[in-house]
């Protein structure tokens, strides 16, 4: 079960990849052996939203050669925020993707051994 979770972890990275290049779902289906419709939930769940989609692929080359520069003009204190800030969404991003594969994984075993394994919403204690 693990190969199966790292295996998903690593379709769904390069799903919103794609996804944020601007490709659209049903081709990124044709690339990744997923179903279009798992990598349209993935997509509405983990990608960015498709208005900074387009307005990244709309940036042109110079516009990221100024903010190169900017970022070099920046002091020290802020560079390191923007690098934590960045290492944070990255791992905020790990973990949905771990929440999403524990979920799927009970729903596996409560389908499989036919037992529920989720407590009831109201349960009394």
């Amino acid at each position: 079960m693990g190969s199966y979770i790292l295996q998903r972890e690593k379709y769904l990275s390069k799903v919103v990849e794609l996804r944020s290049e601007g490709m659209g779902y049903g081709r990124i289906s044709k690339i990744i052996p997923v179903p279009e419709e798992t990598i349209r939930r993935w997509c509405v769940k983990f990608a960015p939203t498709t208005q900074q989609v387009h307005s990244t692929m709309k940036k042109s080359a110079q516009t990221k050669v100024c903010e190169t520069n900017q970022q070099q003009a920046l002091p020290d204190d802020i560079l390191s925020l923007q690098a934590e800030l960045k290492r944070l969404r990255a791992q905020l991003v790990d973990a949905e993707i771990k929440a999403e594969a524990y979920d799927e994984l009970i729903n596996v075993a409560e389908a499989k051994f036919g037992i529920r394994i989720r407590k009831k919403a109201g349960a009394k204690q």
